[in-house]
């Protein structure tokens, strides 16, 4: 015989936060015999909507599906515990089986929302999945800038010995080449150092922020042809190609400086000798579109979506100077033009930079652009 419930408590049932349901089993079918609680409620499924009425009417196939086979645990005896979606939410499904006979005739089964619980959950194994992640980048990180700063260390500090113990045997070529490299590794540290300090404060990039309205095309040849301007021996070959007419941009010279000089520094660190980099810029879709792309060793899949993370530096990479801090410092400055930045990239193969910066306000061109591009091949070393 079914148990049949008092107004009175079904009354009560309906004010407790959670679900608190029957179900019953009759010649084969599973049928709910009550069904109260505020969860009830918010999911439409009290006992006036739902008595008497299958599993399957009320459940869909997917909830259906995790719920039935528990179900039938309960029946055969078994106290049941499981976790089951419904709707938007997450539900904890407790299923105790009532033993009035030999035979189970009726489940009793309660049910709590605990989608709070899960979502705090995600979040935890989110947090702690960064801070590991955080701590592997702390650590590369203390690796890498010891590294970084030991090596032009040891060169100012074996050039400063060669000077105090056998100047007087050196001749002025000699003198000059070493005063020469204390100079390089000096700058080597000073670039280091205004990287660490340019990614130390959020606040600190945006102060530096002092756009101009310029011509892009003029401006990227200026900060290019600096740049190989500081080197002696050529060993890469740039080519610089640009289209004109083009419209204007609200640029910082000195972080496009930083932008440009950075990707083309790991260009060169990371292609062979005698490869060509090539630079373009173009308009498309009222943006401004800069393409750095080199012929080098490529990023690998793996490695793509974390290149802008600070400290990162690939496993593969562990061989060449750098302190991971880069390209994450590029992304900031990219930013603050209202820019965009990803790569695209094939282990083996080299890297594409693409960069888009829309264009000034005001500055979208009321003439057709008729696409004419100019070259500019310069040579320099690293």
């Amino acid at each position: 015989m079914l148990l049949t419930l008092p107004d009175e408590v079904r009354q009560l049932l309906r004010l407790i936060q959670h679900h608190v349901f029957m179900i019953y089993h009759d010649e084969g079918e599973y049928y709910f015999l009550f069904s109260e609680g505020m969860i009830a409620e918010q999911f439409s499924i009290p006992s006036r909507l739902v008595r008497n009425k299958t599993l399957t009417e009320i459940f869909t196939e997917k909830t259906y599906s995790v719920f039935m086979p528990n179900v039938k645990k309960a029946f055969s005896g078994e106290s049941i515990q499981f976790e089951v979606n419904y709707q938007d939410r997450v539900m904890l499904v407790s299923l105790e089986p009532v033993r009035r006979t030999k035979k189970i005739e009726e489940i009793m089964g309660s049910g709590f929302d605990i989608t709070a619980q899960k979502l705090a959950e995600i979040e935890l194994r989110t947090a702690l999945e960064q801070e590991r992640q955080l701590n592997t980048l702390k650590s590369r990180f203390v690796y890498t800038v010891s590294h970084e700063f030991r090596t032009p260390l040891t060169g100012i500090s074996i050039a400063s010995e060669l000077l105090q113990h056998y100047y007087d045997r050196m001749d002025s070529d000699r003198r000059l080449k070493t005063i020469l490299s204390i100079r390089q590794r000096t700058d080597e540290l000073t670039t280091l150092i205004e990287d660490l300090l340019a990614q130390s404060s959020a606040e600190s990039l945006s102060s530096m922020y002092r756009p101009d309205n310029v011509d892009p095309a003029e401006t990227a040849r200026d900060i290019i042809q600096e740049f190989t301007d500081t080197f002696n021996s050529p060993t890469h070959r740039i080519e610089y190609d640009y289209e004109h007419p083009i419209p204007h941009v609200l640029w910082d010279k000195r972080l496009m400086r930083h932008i440009i000089r950075n990707l083309l520094t790991n260009s060169m660190k990371y292609s062979t000798a005698g490869t060509i980099i090539n630079i373009s810029l173009f308009a498309r879709d009222s943006n401004i579109v800069l393409e750095v792309r080199d012929r080098g060793v490529g990023i690998s899949e793996a490695d793509l979506p974390h290149i802008f993370t600070p400290f990162f530096r690939s496993n593969r990479t562990e061989t060449i100077k750098g302190t991971g801090l880069g390209l994450s410092i590029v992304k900031e400055f990219v930013t603050m033009h209202n820019g965009s930045i990803y790569a695209e990239s094939e282990a083996g193969f080299g890297t594409t930079f693409i960069l888009k910066f829309p264009f000034a306000v005001n500055d979208e061109p009321t003439y057709e652009i008729v696409p004419a591009f100019y070259r500019l091949s310069m040579t320099t070393t690293v």
